[in-house]
C-alpha cells in the first residue's frame, strides 16, 4: 500500500510524498497552521485499510461529517484545493480489489437498510415476495462482501524479508 502519510504517536505527519506531489504540496503552502489536520481529512477519508483507518468501515454517507467533527476542522471542505487533494488521494489509493470492496459493501448496506426500513406489505401487490428474496439472497452476498473484504487485507498487508507484516508507521 501506498503511504501518503505517516502514523507516528496517534498523529498524522506528512511523508516525502506532501513535500514531492504538487496537489499535497499546495495544501501545506497554502494552509500553513492547517495542513496536518488537512492531512487527517484526506487520510481517513480515503484509505482503504481497515486496521488504520477507523472511519472505513462508517457509511460514506455520514463520514465526512463526523471525521470533521472529530479532527475539529476549521477548514472548508469545498475549498478548490482540498476537493482536488481528495479527488487525488482516492485515485491514488483505488486498486481493483478496493473498488471491489466498496462496490459490494454498498450494495450490502443498501440490502441491509432495505430490509431493516420496509414495512412488509402482503397481497397481489405486497413487498413481501421481494423481502423473502432478498433475505434468501443475503447469505450469499455476505460471504462475497467477506471475500472481497478479505481480499482487501491481503492487499493492505505490508510484508518484510521472511513473511513478517511492516507496521503503517515504520
Amino acid at each position: 500500500m501506498i503511504k501518503l502519510f505517516d502514523i507516528q504517536n496517534g498523529k498524522i505527519i506528512p511523508t516525502e510524498h506532501c513535500y514531492t506531489l504538487s496537489f499535497l504540496k499546495d495544501v501545506m503552502d497554502e494552509y500553513p497552521e492547517d495542513h496536518l489536520v488537512i492531512y487527517s481529512y484526506l487520510f481517513y477519508m480515503t484509505c482503504p485499510n481497515p486496521e488504520l483507518n477507523p472511519y472505513f468501515n462508517m457509511p460514506e454517507d455520514d463520514r465526512e461529517q463526523i471525521i470533521l467533527q472529530d479532527i475539529n476542522a476549521e477548514f472548508s471542505t469545498e475549498d478548490e484545493l482540498v476537493l482536488s487533494a481528495l479527488n487525488k488521494c482516492r485515485q491514488m489509493y483505488e486498486t481493483p480489489t478496493v473498488r471491489a470492496y466498496r462496490g459490494i459493501s454498498s450494495m450490502l448496506d443498501r440490502l441491509a437498510t432495505y430490509m431493516e426500513k420496509t414495512p412488509i406489505t402482503h397481497g397481489r401487490d405486497g413487498n413481501i415476495t421481494a423481502l423473502v428474496s432478498a433475505a434468501k439472497n443475503f447469505e450469499g452476498i455476505r460471504q462475497s462482501f467477506k471475500g472481497a473484504y478479505k481480499d482487501l487485507q491481503e492487499e493492505q498487508q505490508t510484508r518484510t524479508r521472511g513473511g513478517g507484516s511492516l507496521a503503517y508507521d515504520q
